[in-house]
C-alpha cells in the first residue's frame, strides 16, 4: 500500500473510532452497564476491504452477473439474508 493511501487508511479508522466513542447511545449504554457493577470492554473488529476501481461499479456488477462468477457459500448466504438481501434467480 503506498503512503497517500495508508495515510487515508488511519484516518478512516481515527474517524470510525471518534463516531463510536462519541455516540450518545453507546456511551450510555455502557454507563448503564457500569452502573448495574460491570466493567465494560468494548472491542470491535472491522475489515477494510480496498480494490482499485478501474470501471463504474454498476458495469463491474452487469458483467460479472452475465458470467456467472458470482458465487456465494452458506455463509454468504446466511449474511445476506440477516441483512434481508433476497438473491434471487
Amino acid at each position: 500500500m503506498d503512503d497517500r493511501l495508508n495515510r487515508l487508511v488511519e484516518e478512516l479508522k481515527g474517524a470510525i473510532d471518534d463516531s463510536i466513542y462519541a455516540s450518545e447511545r453507546i456511551s450510555g449504554a455502557m454507563a448503564r452497564i457500569e452502573e448495574i457493577g460491570y466493567q465494560v470492554g468494548l472491542l470491535l473488529h472491522a475489515t477494510i476491504a480496498l480494490t482499485q476501481r478501474c470501471e463504474e461499479p454498476a458495469n463491474w456488477w452487469t458483467r460479472m452477473k452475465s458470467r456467472h462468477e458470482i458465487q456465494f457459500n452458506l455463509d454468504d448466504l446466511e449474511f445476506l439474508k440477516s441483512m434481508h438481501i433476497s438473491v434471487g434467480r
